[in-house]
């Protein structure tokens, strides 16, 4: 299960700016394999991201040709200690949702 929050908020710098700040959890419950998908998800999940990215600025500058964006500044936070957490936690939040069920 992949679950992406996307957060929009004027720039610190800039006021005339945006920032997006992108979050993304992937969970499984498949016993014995959750950690290995877990990690696949992510890498599959930051591929698309930057993807998606490179893809929003190029409309961007199609519709304001005459701004500039800054190009691929997404960056991901692959801090393994915040990742296992994180995944411990989803696993967590489901095995009580399944429990509950």
């Amino acid at each position: 299960m992949v679950e992406e929050r996307c957060v929009y908020r004027p720039s610190k710098d800039n006021s005339d700016w945006t920032e997006c700040q992108r979050e993304a959890w992937i969970s499984s419950s498949i016993y014995g394999f959750a950690y290995a998908l877990q990690a696949f998800g992510m890498e599959r999940f930051k591929k698309n991201a930057s993807r998606s990215l490179k893809g929003f600025n190029y409309v961007l500058n199609s519709l304001f040709p005459q701004e500039t964006f800054a190009q691929d500044k997404l960056q991901f936070h692959s801090n393994s200690e915040k990742l296992r957490s994180t995944a411990k936690a989803a696993k967590d939040l489901a095995a009580s949702v399944v429990a509950t069920n």
